[in-house]
């Protein structure tokens, strides 16, 4: 969620440092609400990755 505008890039990552999805938002402001499939990757690890103009979010995601 943001209160104000700023560019946001989305991105997932997998435990090689490649990225499988990817999403940029310009000058986005509110709720952010996104359903990604990932039905198609193997079971892993991967890295949720929001990079906005303050700072980087990073979460781990765990595909089972």
């Amino acid at each position: 969620e943001s209160n104000e505008k700023q560019d946001l890039e989305i991105r997932i990552i997998n435990v090689i440092g490649e990225n499988i999805f990817v999403e940029g938002k310009q000058q986005f402001v509110g709720t952010y609400t996104k359903q990604i499939n990932l039905a198609e990757y193997p079971k892993a690890i991967y890295f949720l990755e929001i990079e906005t103009d303050d700072e980087v979010i990073n979460k781990k995601l765990i595909l089972q």
